[in-house]
């Protein structure tokens, strides 16, 4: 079947290297729903049904951004393209198949996804973009994919938010804000030619790199201390390592007067993405040492996960915890999991 220019172009605008990153953030809320609650692996369709849907919500999101830039200039994890009749229209049907394909999964999944396609429409609507605006633009990012991304994977697993819960999404909002300004960084000159107000436009690279430099340190610090406090793994402070390379990237590209370009933000992705990800191996192995040493494993192993008077390693605590098979663990190593069962 032959592709027309139209299409090729729709494909080009959606940006298919940026959608890993994407749907990492729903997939990070249902992995936290399960790690948080040391629960077998469930709902595995449901999660399926809801990166269907951010896929779909990618492509119309992008679509319409697209329609209102018109980019001649760098993009990040992509490039410039002719913007086809098409592409409003198509985001529109994007974004509505994303509602229904999220609902799916659950109730509250489709909801999050309406209320991502709505803020899509307000950050790149052709009269007022929000994208323009100093406090529009942040908001849109931090809450579609900082807070109702997360979400929607995460109401597929049918637990009740926690404190720890509400703790992480708010460190997780703050880290993707950072991220949010870095991605602007390197755009000043084409916002201004837009007539925009980013932060960018009317502050400067500088300013926007050192922003996000406070928001993901903090972001940072904040997991450090859930750590210390026993919140989360203590093994997980290692992980802290990571910040340095990302820190020394954005100080490093503060100095570039310009701006830099497009290099610099998908150098600090791949920065920051390594930095998550061994935070997310030293969880694991120490998940693993606990299944082997018959210890309550992830979140209920931890300080949050279980009341003052059941001590970590007591018999009559562990006493209070009933076998049950994992069956990524015991598959991987043949060991049954110390998990507690719901009541």
């Amino acid at each position: 079947m032959l592709v027309s220019p139209a299409q090729r172009d729709l494909v080009t605008l959606a940006r298919l290297r940026l959608l890993p990153f994407v749907l990492g953030l729903p997939l990070a809320g249902w992995g936290w729903a399960h790690w948080d609650r040391a629960l077998p692996s469930t709902s595995g369709d449901s999660i399926l049904f809801v990166l269907a849907a951010w896929t779909l919500l990618h492509a119309g999101t992008l679509w319409l951004n697209a329609a209102v830039d018109r980019d001649q200039g760098e993009v990040l994890f992509g490039r410039a393209a002719q913007v086809p009749p098409i592409a409003v229209p198509a985001a529109a049907l994007a974004l509505a198949a994303s509602v229904l394909v999220a609902a799916a999964a659950s109730v509250w999944s489709a909801i999050a996804a309406a209320l991502c396609a709505a803020l899509a429409v307000v950050y790149s609507h052709p009269r007022d973009p929000w994208k323009a605006h100093p406090v529009g633009g942040p908001f849109v990012n931090v809450a579609g994919y900082g807070v109702l991304s997360p979400f929607a994977g995460w109401a597929t697993v049918g637990v009740a938010a926690d404190v720890r819960t509400l703790a992480v999404w708010g460190l997780a909002a703050l880290g993707i804000l950072g991220t949010y300004l870095v991605a602007q960084a390197f755009q000043g000159d084409e916002d201004r030619g837009r007539g925009y107000r980013t932060l960018v436009a009317t502050h400067g690279p500088t300013v926007v790199l050192n922003a996000a430099r406070v928001a993901i340190g903090i972001a940072f610090a904040g997991c450090v201390a859930l750590c210390i406090a026993g919140w989360m793994p203590r093994p997980c402070l290692l992980g802290a390592v990571g910040f340095l390379p990302v820190d020394g990237g954005l100080r490093h590209w503060a100095r570039q007067a310009d701006g830099g370009s497009e290099r610099w933000a998908r150098g600090f992705t791949f920065r920051l993405g390594g930095a998550l990800l061994l935070g997310i191996l030293l969880a694991y192995g120490e998940y693993v040492r606990e299944s082997l040493s018959g210890e309550p494993v992830a979140g209920l192993g931890t300080v949050a996960g279980h009341p003052p008077d059941r001590p970590r390693l007591a018999p009559q605590a562990l006493r209070r915890w009933e076998r049950a098979e994992s069956p990524f663990i015991s598959g991987m190593l043949g060991t049954p999991v110390a998990t507690e069962r719901i009541r």
